[in-house]
């Protein structure tokens, strides 16, 4: 909660990052923070089944992205964006999917494991 609060907090406050044509830092945070907050929200529904701990925290993740979007539309000094929507998007999909590759790769480490224990 602490972390959607700060988002929030720094998604609407009056402060800007550097822009440059060669790195997108906006959208590059947009990206992270929601992969973040994905990775929160599967830990906060651990015991909850897999697939639909993974299809919530995605939908969370990325339904906070469009909240704050639609916030900023209304602030003078912030603006929405799509392009911001669909790294946060991104950004949720990639945090569910670098969990999914962490889990297949751990998963035959720990039954070979299991299986070579006496």
């Amino acid at each position: 909660m602490l972390y959607t609060i700060a988002l929030f907090i720094f998604g609407c406050a009056n402060i800007s990052l550097p822009r440059t044509t060669d790195v997108p830092f906006d959208k590059i945070t947009h990206f992270a923070a929601f992969l973040g907050l994905e990775w929160l929200i599967e830990l906060a529904l651990v015991g909850t089944a897999v697939a639909a701990r993974r299809r919530t925290a995605v939908a969370m993740s990325a339904g906070a992205g469009g909240l704050l979007e639609l916030v900023q539309a209304s602030l003078p000094h912030r603006s929405a964006e799509w392009l911001d929507l669909l790294a946060d998007s991104l950004g949720a999909l990639a945090g569910a999917g670098l969990l999914m590759l962490l889990a297949r790769w751990r998963s035959p480490r720990v039954a070979g494991a299991s299986r070579q224990l006496p």
